[in-house]
């Protein structure tokens, strides 16, 4: 557990520029005279500067939310030890209260209650010996109020034994019981006291780093929206290549095996490829500079025209037409692809035709066999049965059985009303006995359960055979299926419920909603609208049907209105989108209005216009607001910017003062604890040497923490020349510079030949392996001598170096952990260490693009992989 007062990772990291450069591609399409280039879109390097961007300041984001969890983290700890020692304190009074209990009624379930209570008291200990480990001023009292608790403990039990013994308890005893108990109180005190202070530190800390987060997610919040717009301002330059790929579209268009016909944006033929030549009867120098509408001769199949042929063929979709090009008849399936440039204009359009005669011949003979077959069986639904005079059923049709699985002995007799519906069948046999009763004709609508487990609405009816006397001999039937007619009425009816819902909801939101609505005839005159648009007009409701916009609404919004409904009704295409704006004279207050209009098509021609108008005057008012906004808030960026690189420096000054001021106190306090030892050990007593040796063996310490801070510290500053390395030659260099620490150990060194080359700084590349290896050989099981074995592999551009030992391993759930700044997992008595080694190791693997993980070893020990780019 990291110490308390833990400060905080510094780290800088250097902004990379991504340049790229436009690859113009000239090249001569097949057939064609226009040359065209291709230029690579500028959004590409645009996209990746944003994402470096965003990356930078969403990792800046990531370190203030870690922050801020690991500040609350800490106030969960600390009311964690606040609830063990109220738990504790609870505990021993429920044994007290257990065994006055016992001791006043002899009663056993007081005994269980007080050793229950009494076996919980040392876990509560334990855990909290555990949280409090890492706070020194909390030891003292917490040994001293375990101390007590012990001896509660035990003088409550020997006060048991003795009870149930038959020995008077001395009250001498149960006196000094009363002051254990005090002692007990005032060491649980304080602890409550000191984590209580811990609390409030903590608490100030998390407020601290909350607002840290708030900054950081306005900031990017901020980085967001301004690298949106500058996306959306480069992908508009990108549309210029659209253009250029025109003259490649050409010579595609002439490579296909279907016919195909290019029209510029008048409808006149630019391009005609050979089979299109045939299908239309005309070659492709006959056709070119005449309108395509002109040479194709389409109807439909009924032999009808097709109506506005220009529009149809400049149309987007695919089409099947009869074609007749002179003596010859097709026909073809045309798919319309309108061809746009950039600023959305209609450019042309290319027509590709497939002739498929003999496909649409093949598929009308298909659906005239499907419908007479569908005649055939809809021609006979009834199923014909048979009965006797009184009602029992004597045959049914071969169908009968084929739909309710029924044997047939099974529905003779009642048998039948085995697959009627439960709900229809009371019903049913009442109207079956009511006609057998009185002669009268049976006629019923009901339900059966058929063999697939499904219902079906069937009607069944029947009529009695008489003899010459009117007596009944027989009941002559027929079940007809009726369920597409039962569920088409049920559907009917319940559609038409929900219409008239829908309706009901249509008129109140047409009457409610702030939008102006409308409708105009193709005259547009206002035939329809809402209280909204008339509030537009300014006009009562009644004042405005009849008029056109241009008459009820202020000039000059009034003619563009009706300018723009103009164009929907000639060209019969919506337009939305569109933005008004009116000045008043009197005011001089802008209003702005975004309007849409949608053309009612009866087919191809147009009833009239639906108009809806939106007043977005705050929206716009808002969006200027915005735009001064986003001014302000780049002045004060730059100045933040400015800020943070007058912080940087002055953290670099901090590290050269660590690194000179700090170390030579520290060289005084070792040179005078060894020249007392060397000159003094004579006179000094034997725990004076110790203490003495103690400070020696601290400051010695307290270099090595400095010496890898600075380190560390040098790792996030330090600019690195990444270059192609053997890691062969790195690991002679690690081993020599090791070479007493193996010594020392009798460590064993296996290193795998071929290591691959990889991309880094060597520098760097020694450092992070010096530190894996020592602790390989450091964090090994008493007695055992360490054995690290090296070995490396390639996989494309990634290289990987595996360093596998057979030390004491660290649990899967310390793999992150472990990689923090002054991350321990053990003591310092029982393996020295100053918690920074692998931190280093992590961030120079990063800083030379790779990254470290650990994996288990296959016989104990850990696996530390580290991955790297391969050099070529």
């Amino acid at each position: 557990m990291a110490a308390h007062g833990r400060s905080g990772r510094k780290s800088c990291r250097r902004r990379r520029i991504l340049q790229g450069s436009y690859l113009c591609i000239d090249s001569l399409a097949a057939g064609c005279s226009m040359n065209f280039s291709l230029r690579r879109a500028p959004v590409t390097v645009a996209t990746a500067f944003s994402l470096l961007v965003l990356t930078v300041a969403w990792l800046a984001l990531g370190r203030s939310i870690r922050n801020e969890t690991e500040s609350w983290s800490w106030l969960v700890h600390t009311r964690e030890v606040l609830e063990h020692v109220q738990t504790t304190m609870t505990l021993i009074s429920d044994a007290e209260a257990a065994q006055r209990g016992f001791l006043l009624t002899g009663n056993e379930r007081f005994a269980a209650t007080y050793t229950v209570a009494r076996d919980k008291v040392p876990l509560e200990m334990l855990a909290l010996r555990r949280l409090t480990s890492d706070n020194p001023r909390q030891l003292v009292p917490l040994r001293s109020l375990e101390t007590a608790l012990q001896q509660r403990l035990h003088m409550l039990e020997v006060v048991m034994q003795r009870y149930r013994a038959g020995t008077i308890v001395d009250p001498v005893m149960l006196e000094s019981g009363r002051l254990i108990k005090e002692q007990i109180v005032t060491h649980a005190t304080a602890i409550r006291l000191e984590e209580q202070r811990l609390l409030r530190e903590r608490q100030v800390r998390a407020r601290g780093t909350r607002w840290e987060l708030i900054i950081a997610v306005t900031v990017v919040s901020g980085l967001s929206v301004f690298l949106t717009i500058l996306l959306w301002v480069v992908s508009r330059r990108d549309a210029v290549r659209l253009r250029a790929e025109r003259a490649q579209l050409d010579a595609t268009l002439r490579g296909i095996g279907d016919g195909v016909v290019a029209v510029d944006g008048e409808g006149i033929v630019r391009l005609v490829n050979p089979v299109a030549e045939n299908l239309m009867g005309v070659t492709e120098n006959e056709a070119v500079g005449r309108r395509l509408a002109d040479l194709l001769v389409l109807t439909h199949e009924n032999g009808v025209p097709v109506p506005a042929a220009d529009a149809a063929i400049a149309a987007s979709g695919t089409r099947r037409w009869h074609l007749g090009a002179g003596d010859h008849h097709h026909v073809v399936e045309f798919n319309m692809a309108p061809i746009n440039s950039g600023d959305a204009a209609l450019r042309g359009s290319v027509l590709v035709m497939r002739d498929v005669t003999e496909r649409d011949v093949r598929e009308r003979a298909l659906r005239e066999s499907e419908a007479n077959y569908r005649y055939t069986i809809e021609l006979n639904p009834q199923i014909p049965w048979k009965a006797d005079p009184d009602g029992n059923v004597k045959g049914v049709s071969e169908r009968w059985l084929a739909l309710t699985g029924q044997s047939h002995a099974a529905v003779t007799g009642a048998g039948w009303a085995d697959v009627v519906y439960a709900e229809d069948l009371p019903g049913m046999v009442a109207a079956w006995t009511h006609s057998v009763t009185t002669g009268e004709p049976y006629d019923f609508e009901h339900r059966i359960r058929m063999a697939d487990g499904n219902l079906r609405w069937m009607r069944s009816r029947a009529n009695p055979r008489r003899d010459q006397s009117g007596a009944v001999v027989a009941w002559y039937g027929l079940t007809e299926d009726i369920h597409a007619h039962k569920e088409a009425e049920l559907a009917l009816r319940h559609r038409e419920a929900e219409l008239h819902e829908k309706l009901v909801q249509v008129e109140t939101i047409y009457r409610a909603v702030p939008i102006g609505l409308g409708y105009v005839d193709i005259r547009l005159q206002v035939l329809e609208l809402n209280e909204a648009l008339a509030d537009v007009a300014g006009l009562p409701k009644n004042d405005v049907l009849g008029q056109t916009p241009a008459a009820v609404l202020p000039a000059p919004f009034g003619e563009q209105v009706s300018d723009v409904l103009s164009n929907v009704v000639r060209q019969r295409h919506q337009v939305s989108g569109v933005e008004f704006h009116d000045t008043s004279i009197a005011t001089g207050a802008r209003r702005d209005w975004l309007g849409s209009f949608f053309p009612v098509l009866d087919g191809d021609e147009v009833q009239g216009v639906v108009i809806a108008l939106l007043e977005v005057t705050q929206i716009k008012v808002a969006q200027r607001e915005l735009l001064q906004a986003n001014q302000s808030l780049e002045q004060r960026i730059e100045e933040r910017t400015m800020q943070i690189g007058e912080a940087n420096a002055e953290l670099r000054a901090f590290a050269h003062t660590v690194a000179h001021d700090l170390r030579a106190p520290l060289r005084n306090v070792e040179g005078f604890a060894t020249a007392l030892l060397e000159d003094e050990a004579e006179r000094m007593s034997e725990d004076g040497r110790m203490f003495a040796e103690r400070i020696v063996a601290a400051v010695t310490r307290m270099d090595r923490l400095i010496t890898d801070l600075l380190s560390y510290s040098r790792l996030s500053r330090a600019e690195l020349r990444i270059e192609p390395i053997d890691t062969a030659a790195v690991m002679r260099i690690v081993l020599r510079d090791l070479e007493a620490e193996i010594a020392a150990s009798r460590a064993a060194i296996v290193v795998a030949h071929g290591l691959p080359m990889v991309m880094g700084n060597q520098a760097m590349l020694v450092q992070v392996l010096a530190n894996v290896v020592s602790n390989a050989i450091k964090f090994v099981p008493l007695g055992t001598l360490p054995r690290v074995s090296i070995r490396g592999t390639k996989d494309g551009t990634i290289a990987t170096l595996s360093i596998e030992d057979n030390g004491i391993g660290i649990a899967p759930e310390h793999h992150k952990h472990v990689f923090g700044v002054f991350e321990r997992l053990h003591g310092q008595e029982q393996y020295p260490g100053t918690g920074i080694g692998l931190a280093i190791v992590k961030k120079g693997i990063e800083r030379m693009g790779g990254n470290v993980r650990i994996l288990a070893a296959a016989e104990g020990g850990s696996v530390f992989e580290l991955v790297l780019p391969a050099a070529a």
